[in-house]
This record gives C-alpha cells, sequence and structure tokens, in this order.
C-alpha cells in the first residue's frame, strides 16, 4: 500500500510539473542577424529613385509563431512594420539614411509579445562618408521624473557609434527651454556620460550632437526630464 502511495504521489508531481511547461507561452526575444548592428548596409538592391530594398533576417524565438518587425527612421517619426511567420523580410528604405530595427516575437494563441533588442545601420547610398549615428539617450529616460544627488546632480548617459568608427567628438547640450538650450561640455568619442548641475521643480531638455573626423554631424533626439 505505501509503495503505490509513493507511485501515485510521484506520477501527480510528473503531471503537474509537465502541466506547468506546456503553460509557459511566453515568446523568448528574437536574435537580431542582418543588418548588423552600427553597421553600413551595402547589400541593399536599388529601386526606382534614391531607395534600395534591404533584406532583414532573425534567428528563431521559442514559443513564437509570428514576428512583427518595426523599421524606423532615424530623426523621424516614420516607421515601417510587418507581420511575418518567416525569419527574413524585405523592405525598401531610403539609401545613405540610418535606420533603427527591432523584432517582436509573438505567441499567436495567448497574444504574449517578447521584443528583441534594438539595432541600427545605415542603408548605403552614394556618399563615401556617413555622419555618426545620432546619438542613443539612455538616461534619463525620456519624460521620468527624478531626485538630484547629494550634490543636486543629475547623470546623463547616452550611447554613441558611428558606420566608420571616426566619431572625433560629441557636444551636449541642456536647458529649461527647449528652443534656447545651453552647450555645457564638449567631450571625447569615448565619454557616454555626465554629471549635471539641476535645480529641483524645473523640467529640462536636453539633447547630443556627434561630430565625425570628416566634418559630418548628427544630432539626437530632444529629450526632457524633471527633477523633483
Amino acid at each position: 500500500m505505501k509503495k503505490c502511495l509513493l507511485i501515485l504521489f510521484g506520477l501527480i508531481v510528473l503531471v503537474a510539473c509537465s502541466k506547468d511547461g506546456s503553460s509557459n507561452t511566453t515568446p523568448g526575444a528574437v536574435k537580431l542577424v542582418f543588418p548588423e548592428n552600427n553597421s553600413l548596409c551595402v547589400t541593399g538592391v536599388p529601386q526606382s529613385g534614391d531607395r534600395s530594398e534591404v533584406t532583414f533576417t532573425w534567428e528563431a524565438a521559442t514559443n513564437a509563431s509570428r514576428y512583427e518587425i518595426q523599421v524606423t527612421l532615424l530623426g523621424s517619426a516614420t516607421s515601417q512594420r510587418r507581420v511575418t511567420s518567416s525569419l527574413s523580410t524585405n523592405l525598401v528604405l531610403e539609401k545613405g539614411a540610418p535606420y533603427s530595427w527591432q523584432v517582436r516575437a509573438i505567441n499567436q494563441s495567448s497574444g504574449e509579445e517578447t521584443a528583441s533588442s534594438l539595432w541600427q545601420f545605415y542603408n548605403a547610398g552614394a556618399s563615401i562618408s556617413y555622419p555618426p549615428f545620432p546619438a542613443r539617450i539612455l538616461q534619463p529616460e525620456e519624460g521620468s521624473s527624478l531626485f538630484s544627488d547629494q550634490n543636486g546632480n543629475v547623470l546623463l548617459g547616452w550611447e554613441l557609434a558611428d558606420p566608420e568608427n571616426d566619431q572625433e567628438s560629441c557636444e551636449v547640450f541642456l536647458g529649461t527651454d527647449a528652443e534656447a538650450l545651453s552647450s555645457v561640455a564638449t567631450l571625447g568619442p569615448d565619454s557616454e556620460s555626465l554629471l549635471v548641475p539641476v535645480i529641483s521643480g524645473q523640467v529640462y531638455y536636453w539633447q547630443i550632437l556627434t561630430l565625425d573626423a570628416q566634418g559630418n554631424s548628427s544630432l539626437s533626439s530632444l529629450n526632457s526630464f524633471r527633477v523633483l
């Protein structure tokens, strides 16, 4: 009798574990493949006008039945979205322009989604020299509210990248008037953070101008945060 009870208990545990495993419908994160991050994509097939068709590829994610790709022209609100069950898709883009792209894995039965990392690239054009990518703002998050540190400072953080790896400097602009920002620092290409003094109760706006060795420049998005 005791042996039977042990066997029955083991079967119950096995079934419970099996159910727990099968109920996991959250998709895994997609691993992006091409175009590579911070790269110059030269494989686009020419189309009419200053446009070319680029093939995007990624690896399969667990528990995913569909994928939604979003490709955004940096510095604008222009995006293309496409839903597919395959691991690649073709999109027509502007030549010589910077783009970001991301793929969401979707479980169609549960509706759950998981986003991949966000990559960026230049779609090659006729130019032989390309500007740096617009600096990617990391912190503070856009529209966030935060306290300054004990010295009355806030840490700004960003990420720099250049398709030709020749960025030379970045200039940080900050102010309480979005139309009249002041330059607060010019830093080298390896600097990606800065402590700035702030005043409690104020909303601050900031952005970054990046320069490369060829004299090309790019301006990041305008971000804001409130100091509590």
